[in-house]
């Protein structure tokens, strides 16, 4: 078993150009980041990386219009197995309700049966994609800075989906998700959070520390805990980098 002072940081949502070099990775220390892409495009200059710290994902990201207009379904599949991690994905206010819903539901369909982590935004746009994860079920999505209401909360709940949480979200929403659904992530480089880098999650430890009454340890072996029981359930085990699977197995 991988002892908590061993484990690296986890960030679970972050943005990293597609075209980042190495120099500027070994500035991420040890961290282990899940970075999301923004449209197809940036999806498909992945798709030959294989960064030992970095886990890429294939995103179309529901607050870009341009990204969502240029959606294609048959090149999403075609680009899908190269992928563990989905994301990001969803809806927004800023996108249209059809056609972002018309995306968002096509693509979780095309993930109904693949082994895949799904990060999910929400901002604007909460009932429905509650309403298409719940018509579309998929055990591997993860909630990324979910701003719902109680009512909502308890909605994706019910469906025990997972939260990612960063460090601009108050305590009360901390307090609210039950330990074992919660992923820590920065949204790097959203300026609310003022992460540092992606994989920057101190503050965000701290204060996890504090609510839960536990060392900083303890919080950082329960969240790759978290990422475990998730992986495992969805699959992605499977399909993730080797060395993060590793982790993961060793947690």
């Amino acid at each position: 078993m991988t002892t908590s002072h061993q484990l690296p940081a986890l960030d679970c949502h972050a943005h990293i150009a597609p075209d980042v070099t190495h120099r500027q990775l070994a500035a991420l220390g040890d961290a282990a980041v899940f970075a999301v892409t923004r449209d197809l495009d940036e999806a498909d200059a992945v798709t030959n990386r294989h960064d030992k710290k970095l886990v890429w994902g294939i995103g179309v990201h529901p607050a870009l219009p341009a990204a969502v207009a240029a959606y294609d379904p048959d090149r999403f599949r075609a680009l899908l197995p190269h992928f563990a991690f989905v994301g990001e994905v969803g809806m927004d206010r800023r996108t249209p309700l059809d056609s972002g819903r018309a995306v968002f539901s096509d693509i979780l369909t095309a993930c109904s049966d693949r082994p895949v982590l799904i990060s999910v935004h929400s901002t604007g746009r909460v009932s429905a994609v509650l309403d298409e994860l719940e018509n579309k079920r998929h055990v591997g999505v993860i909630l990324h800075w979910f701003t719902g209401a109680s009512r909502d909360l308890a909605r994706a709940l019910e469906m025990n989906l997972y939260f990612s949480v960063n460090a601009a979200m108050p305590d009360t929403v901390f307090e609210a998700i039950p330990r074992d659904r919660l992923l820590p992530e920065t949204d790097f480089p959203a300026r609310t959070v003022r992460a540092q880098r992606p994989g920057h999650v101190d503050t965000l430890e701290d204060r996890l520390s504090t609510v839960w009454g536990q060392g900083i340890q303890d919080v950082r072996y329960r969240l790759w805990r978290n990422l475990k029981t998730i992986a495992v359930d969805s699959g992605a085990i499977e399909t993730l980098p080797e060395n993060i699977a590793d982790i993961i197995v060793a947690t």
